[in-house]
């Protein structure tokens, strides 16, 4: 049977703009497969002090939960990013991210248990141009070690005209393809990801290669829980079929 997962990313800003309940039920109409979360915290001392992710993948129905905290409070919360999916996951790794001046930022990998493995990486980039093309280099690194399909989302607090663009869509996997900007090649509706009571620029971003393209993806506007709207995008294969 042919998978075409649908994607999500969303910077949910610690659910301050709403609430867990109104994150879960706000997401759950767009049926995703696969969660790609920035901002989210595991008992991290603000927002609601719980598991975030686990709280959010028991209303989406994704049993599947990887999480990785970049910052660690002095209670021993942590904040940082998560992939929710439907599928289980065959591995899970976590790199750091260049930092100089802003606060520590990670990279999350997950290979869901599809067939081929689809490999899923999140990441939420610095506030600063100098460090986030550092990571986005970093980045581009990590992807050049893997091979098969492959998708990038987060928030990159970055252009579509800016060089951390252009480094991560020029990301050759191991296999020699590059990622595409899936807005990009078939996107529809505004694009603009950030802020929700201005939006102004598109900073949130979900990439793919490996032999997958895109089906329908576009910016969530009816969904206001975050100071950043998702974008959904359906991923398909222009290979082999995922199973």
């Amino acid at each position: 049977m042919s998978f075409s997962p649908v994607v999500v990313t969303y910077n949910i800003r610690l659910g301050l703009d709403g609430g867990l309940a109104a994150l879960g039920d706000a997401l759950s109409t767009l049926a995703p497969d696969v969660v790609c979360l920035q901002e989210v915290g595991v008992r991290w001392q603000m927002g609601e002090c719980v598991d975030q992710p686990a709280v959010l993948a028991a209303r989406l129905q994704c049993p599947h939960v990887a999480f990785a905290g970049a910052l660690t409070d002095a209670r021993g919360g942590r904040f940082g990013v998560a992939v929710l999916s439907k599928r289980g996951f065959r591995s899970v790794s976590v790199a750091l991210l260049p930092r100089a001046a802003d606060e520590q930022r990670v990279l999350l990998q997950v290979a869901l248990d599809t067939t081929p493995a689809l490999n899923v990486w999140t990441t939420h980039l610095s506030i600063f141009e100098a460090e986030r093309e550092d990571q986005a280099r970093r980045i581009r690194e990590e992807l050049g070690r893997c091979a098969g399909p492959t998708v990038l989302a987060g928030d990159f607090n970055d252009v579509p005209t800016s060089a951390t663009l252009a480094t991560l869509r020029g990301a050759p996997l191991a296999d020699g393809a590059g990622l595409v900007d899936l807005f990009d090649a078939c996107g529809t509706g505004d694009p603009l990801t950030f802020s929700v009571r201005a939006p102004n620029r598109r900073i949130d971003y979900v990439l793919a290669g490996g032999g997958l393209g895109a089906g329908p993806t576009r910016v969530v506007r009816e969904v206001q829980t975050s100071d950043h709207f998702p974008v959904v995008a359906e991923v398909r294969s222009t290979a082999a079929p995922l199973a």
